[in-house]
């Protein structure tokens, strides 16, 4: 995780897909981010209750603004170039395109997904106590710890990365990952690369556990092309890859 970003839990709220796309497609057809945040209000209406900012609605619509509308300077031209894509990609696409921005906006997001690919991949399926008891190892006793890596994870359920599993709090990988095309997954790269806050080996970056849900294609020459990446050769003959400091 990148150590310049705040530890601050943040997101809290479980997220229904159908906001994500109305936050991210709005923009992406040329709405203002204002615009955007007055259409997400009111699509929420009704849904969520409360007006304030600290109601269901308002602290909703904080986490969705922090994913898509009030992105550091940094993350600016990444959020640029997937809102181009967003439009033509398939829904798993789309769903990639959501995980970028989400990587980027949020630190506790990165641990709990990487939490949760770790243990799928030892184990084969994995359950809340085991992620709960790492993401405490992690960030400490909070008492908002448990109840965002309960939102998180039902958030990824519903947005079909993860399947829950015969008993409560179990979870199972998806039966087949989520096929992401190349230029797709540059930018998920991308993303990671920025919530890690460091660079990290291709065979590392690509095999990252916060991405379990997802079928990577890349072609790593296509890699060097990315003028916000840089790919260079180490004296071991691994490809390191970092955020271009251009």
């Amino acid at each position: 995780m990148n150590p310049d970003r705040p530890r601050k839990i943040g997101f809290d709220r479980k997220l229904d897909r159908d906001w994500l796309d109305a936050t991210a497609g709005r923009l992406a057809s040329g709405a203002t981010p204002q615009q955007t945040r007055t259409a997400v209000y009111r699509l929420l209406e009704g849904v969520l209750s409360g007006d304030a900012s600290n109601s269901a609605r308002g602290k909703t619509l904080t986490v969705l603004s922090a994913i898509w509308l009030n992105v550091p300077a940094a993350i600016e031209p990444l959020r640029v170039e997937v809102l181009a894509r967003f439009n033509e990609v398939t829904p798993d696409e789309r769903l990639a395109l959501h995980w970028t921005m989400m990587l980027a906006a949020y630190p506790f997001f990165l641990d709990v997904a990487a939490q949760t690919g770790k243990l799928l991949s030892l184990n084969g399926d994995c359950t809340f106590a085991q992620i709960h008891r790492r993401m405490v190892d992690r960030w400490g006793e909070r008492s908002t710890l448990t109840r965002a890596v309960q939102r998180i994870l039902r958030s990824m359920v519903g947005w079909g990365a993860l399947q829950e599993g015969a008993s409560g709090g179990d979870y199972q990988p998806l039966p087949q990952r989520l096929p992401v095309a190349e230029a797709t997954t540059a930018l998920l790269l991308e993303g990671l690369l920025h919530a890690e806050g460091h660079g990290l080996d291709l065979e590392a970056l690509t095999g990252h556990p916060a991405l379990f849900p997802f079928d990577l294609h890349l072609n790593p020459l296509a890699l060097r092309q990315q003028t916000r990446l840089r790919v260079h050769r180490q004296g071991d003959q691994r490809d390191w890859v970092e955020v271009s400091a251009r």
